[in-house]
């Protein structure tokens, strides 16, 4: 019975991110929280394509660790990133929960990273920012907010994800 009450929800939430992108959520308040190596992680609903349960990857010889490889979705090839192992150093779980986020491509052409698994959706207009100018990793923006049960969220910044040297040469 929870097993099938976890499906229901994660389904509810993927409808929900489906219905906030269609609808065209202002940048500004549309996020999907995600949890990376530990982390509460805030990504624009804007910088999102699609999010998908884990699926066959097939590795590429002669990369970084973090480059676990590429994924078919539905005939395009995808590069599959861990972001746990980039930012932290901490391999991702694979389980049910974990998630590939495929990148629109007005960021970046067949990019996508992997997740330990989806929170929710969440407006940043609904946190506190606890923190500006923060060293938080190549991808992260400065700032640094807390929600109401006092759980601090970083935000990623996917376009510098994605055009930074890590992404484009993971060898």
């Amino acid at each position: 019975m929870a097993r099938e009450q976890l499906r229901q929800y994660q389904e509810n939430l993927l409808a929900r991110l489906e219905k906030v992108k269609t609808a065209g959520a202002e940048t500004s308040s549309g996020y999907l929280g995600v949890k990376i190596a530990d982390k509460n992680v805030l990504v624009s609903l804007q910088d999102i394509k699609e999010t998908l349960p884990i699926m066959d990857i097939y590795p590429v010889p002669m990369v970084k660790n973090w480059f676990l490889g590429m994924a078919n979705v539905r005939g395009v090839l995808y590069a599959v990133n861990d972001l746990g192992q980039m930012l932290e150093n901490q391999v991702t779980i694979i389980s049910s929960n974990t998630r590939i986020i495929l990148l629109n491509d007005a960021i970046a052409s067949h990019v996508s990273f992997m997740v330990d698994r989806l929170i929710g959706l969440r407006k940043l207009e609904e946190l506190k920012k606890i923190k500006t100018a923060v060293k938080t990793g190549f991808c992260m923006q400065a700032d640094v907010y807390e929600d109401d049960e006092n759980k601090v969220w970083y935000v990623m910044d996917c376009t510098r994800f994605a055009q930074s040297n890590e992404i484009k040469q993971p060898y």
